[in-house]
Order: structure tokens, then C-alpha cells, then sequence
């Protein structure tokens, strides 16, 4: 039977339009050239921040290589394993003092994607650096076959970017991990509704109706006349992932939708100074969006870069439905070896990497051509601190999970000497989109340990 597009590509930015707004679609076999070898590399990238460190006794793997024990925390990874590297001895130089004395999480944050020692000011003379991030968001901008969106700016937390937060730090660097130029930190989105409608919504259209379409029909109604002329363009193999693709828009909007009413009729009557972080009952479920919007993102190539906060630095979200205290995760964090309290960071840890994990498994899930979008994928998780109670910023908790198409290999647990660069793990995330950086910040070179060549 011949194809239904008869020779001809179905393009790779095809949308499905209709009133008021517009559906990217997924990677679609009738999307590939007719010979695969020529399809184009297509990686994505996401570094995830965790603020506050973790408890590296229950982090840290046994062994060496392939052949080492997974943690505690790690474990949820393992079903994952053929695509991990958990990366020990990885050092922020620029987030120690340096002479300028306390101001440790401002500096874990200012410092995690731009490896610079970010100035100490609490006016508008912050500097730190370029963040990894925007220099790969800014060589995608000169591909002729670039996304709609430059990058994403995602996180946990709300926070504004004027004031002292820290120790004579500005909130600027407690509340941003992504920066554009040195002196210019980009704001985070921390709604997900508002950022699925970023991502899938007509701005204009949405303005003028947002309040009925929001009551009355889900997004997609508005283009499933379009979608029914689709189908019949389309193999029943890529019929059945259009259909696929289709629900899981849908459900999705369901799912926010009900994650607001819920939240609404939890707090309706609430004092307004009641409603604090220790009082957010949707936690879970907001984080578990903010991941799928990164993966339908990433899935339909509306973005190729990310970075997400899993909070602001020095974060004092209580995590209470974990059980354990209920004290804030910063103040925790400051344990002194108290075992009620290590405990329940061990568990604040564990859940962030399951979460992930779960993240991480979904994209394995999504085919992108002939790969899954796993395997285009690079997810770095990190911290900017190691032990939240030492406040220092050597040996730090990171690990890599997805091949950045075929670029990397897993190397299991990888020990680098004491105090190798992050930047050297930047660097080649770099490279691993086809950017000429033999080096980034403050590194000397790639760490081509995780090169698959």
C-alpha cells in the first residue's frame, strides 16, 4: 500500500489550528525523510536544581563504574540504570565565599548553571555569569530548524528578583538558575496552567474569552476539525499516535483543572496570612505537571532547553505529607547530625529523585523517530550544595540520565578527582547539541569520561 502522503514529508512544524489556538504536534513517522540516516540530530536538555543539598551518606553509591551499589536515594533510578551516570567529586568554585563570607545558597543557585562567582549586592549591579542553558538556547536560535520557544525557565517556587535574600545577596540569585548575560537573571514560571497555555494557547484569543473557554470546553475542541483532516493524511500507525497524543493533551487539562478546583475548595476559607508554603496541599501534583508540560514540550518541539527549580535557594517549604517533621526544608538542612532530621531530609531527597524518575521513565515512553525521546534527551540533576548543614560546594550530588542522542554513554557511578569543574560536565551538554565549546566557565575542557566516542 503506498503512503498516505504519496513520497511527500508531513512537515515537522505542523499544528492543529482552530479557534483561539493552536496544537504542536509529536514526532510522526510521516515527519522523517525518506531515509532515516538523513533525519537531523534533535537532543534536549534539562537541568534541574534541588536547593538545599541532601544527605550524602544516604546519596552516595558504593563502588565504582558499573559494578557499584546503588543509595538509598538513588534507587528510585534504577529502572533507568542503562541510561545513568551518577557523577561524585563535581565542584561550584564560584559558589564558595571567596572572601565575601555567609551567603552559601545565594552562591549554590548564582553559581549552578554559570559555574561564577556571582557578585555580593543586594542593588542592581548583580553579575554572575551566562548560564549553560542560554548559551546551547542561543546556538539552537541560529538553526534554521529552531523551536517556537528560545528556552523554559520553570520552578517550584514564586519569588521576585529585587531585594536581599541572603546574607547581602540579592533575591536575583536565589530565584534564578538561568541567565541570559551576566548581569541579566531570566524569571521562572511556576504555574502550570499558565505555562501550558504558553506552550499551546493563542495569547490574543485567550484574553478575550480565557473565563468561558475555561468553564465550558476543554482546548482541544476548537481543533478537532482540523485533527479529522489530519487522520486521513496519515499511516493507521501514526493515526493511533495522533490519537494517543491527543488524549493525553486532553487529560492533562483535565487533570489541571481539577488540581485548581481542589486546591480552591481547600483554601476558600483559609485566612489569607494562613496560606503559606507549609500549607500547599497540591505539591505533588503541581510538580508532577510541571514535568509532563516539560515532556509534552520537549515531545512536540516547542523547546529543546529547560532548566527547573525544584525550589528557590535556601527554600523553606515544608514537605510534611512525606511524614517525618514538618519543619521547612532549609531549616532541616541545618541538622547537626540530629537523626530526626536527616531522616527526614533523606526522605525529602528520595521523593525529589522518585518524582523524577517517574519524569524521566515517561520520556523513555514517547518515541521521537526512530529513538525514544529519552534517548534524545539529557536530564542533569544537581544540587549547588552537597551537605546543606556544611554549607559547601565540592563533592557534589549530581547524576545524568539519557544518551543526549547518542552523544553520551552511562558510565555508572564516575569518581572525578577532587574538585573537577561542573563546568567540565556542562561543557560537553554543550557539545552534545553540535556547539563548538571546548570549554565552559570555569572548566578547562569537556568531560569527554561520559563521551560515547
Amino acid at each position: 500500500m503506498a503512503h498516505p502522503l504519496r513520497g511527500r514529508t508531513l512537515d515537522r512544524r505542523t499544528v492543529l489550528r482552530g479557534l483561539g489556538a493552536t496544537i504542536a504536534l509529536p514526532y510522526l513517522d510521516a515527519m522523517q525523510p525518506l531515509r532515516r540516516s538523513d533525519a537531523p540530530r534533535c537532543p534536549r536538555a534539562l537541568f534541574v536544581f534541588q536547593p538545599n543539598g541532601v544527605v550524602m551518606s544516604e546519596w552516595r553509591p558504593s563502588g565504582e563504574g558499573s559494578e557499584f551499589e546503588w543509595s538509598s536515594s538513588l534507587s528510585p533510578l534504577l529502572p533507568l540504570r542503562s541510561q545513568t551516570t551518577v557523577l561524585s567529586g563535581l565542584t561550584l568554585d564560584g559558589g564558595r565565599s571567596h572572601g565575601d563570607g555567609t551567603g552559601d545558597h545565594a552562591r549554590s543557585a548564582g553559581s549552578f548553571l554559570t559555574t561564577a562567582h556571582p557578585k555580593k549586592t543586594g542593588g542592581r549591579d548583580i553579575r554572575a555569569g551566562r548560564s549553560i542553558d542560554q548559551a546551547i538556547a542561543e546556538h539552537i536560535e541560529s538553526l534554521e530548524d529552531r523551536p517556537p520557544f528560545h528556552s523554559l525557565e520553570l520552578g517550584m517556587e514564586s519569588g521576585g528578583q529585587t531585594g536581599v535574600c541572603d546574607s547581602g545577596y540579592s533575591c536575583a540569585y536565589t530565584t534564578s538558575i538561568s541567565w541570559k548575560r551576566a548581569d541579566q537573571p531570566l524569571a521562572k514560571e511556576t504555574n502550570p496552567r499558565v505555562l501550558f497555555e504558553r506552550l499551546f494557547g493563542d495569547a490574543e484569543a485567550r484574553a478575550a474569552s480565557e473565563k468561558k473557554r475555561r468553564r465550558d470546553r476543554a482546548l482541544l475542541d476548537s481543533v478537532l476539525a482540523d485533527a479529522r483532516a489530519l487522520r486521513r493524511r496519515l499511516s493507521p500507525a501514526d493515526r493511533d499516535k495522533l490519537e494517543e497524543y491527543l488524549a493525553s493533551i486532553h487529560e492533562l487539562e483535565t487533570r489541571m483543572d481539577t488540581l485548581e478546583q481542589e486546591s480552591d475548595e481547600a483554601l476558600a476559607d483559609v485566612p489569607v496570612d494562613l496560606l503559606d508554603r507549609d500549607r500547599d496541599p497540591g505539591f505533588r501534583g503541581r510538580l508532577r505537571l510541571m514535568y509532563e508540560l516539560i515532556a509534552l514540550a520537549f515531545h512536540t518541539d516547542r523547546a529543546r532547553v529547560a532548566s527547573f527549580m525544584l525550589g528557590n535557594a535556601g527554600s523553606e517549604r515544608s514537605y510534611r505529607f512525606l511524614g517525618g517533621l514538618g519543619a521547612g526544608h532549609h531549616s532541616l538542612s541545618h541538622h547537626r547530625e540530629d537523626a530526626r532530621k536527616l531522616d527526614t531530609l533523606a526522605r525529602i531527597n528520595h521523593f525529589h529523585v522518585e518524582e523524577f524518575s517517574r519524569f524521566a521513565q515517561r520520556l523513555s515512553e514517547l518515541e521521537d523517530g526512530d529513538r525514544s525521546l529519552l534517548d534524545r534527551s539529557t536530564l542533569v540533576y544537581g544540587s549547588g550544595l552537597s551537605d546543606g548543614n556544611r554549607h559547601n560546594h565540592e563533592d557534589l550530588p549530581f547524576f545524568v540520565v539519557g544518551s543526549g542522542d547518542r552523544f553520551f554513554r552511562a558510565a555508572g557511578h564516575l569518581v572525578t578527582p577532587r574538585d573537577t569543574p561542573a563546568a567540565r560536565l556542562y561543557a560537553s551538554v554543550g557539545q552534545s547539541f553540535g556547539m563548538n565549546l571546548p570549554s565552559f566557565g570555569d572548566g578547562d575542557r569537556a568531560l569527554t569520561e561520559i563521551h560515547a566516542q
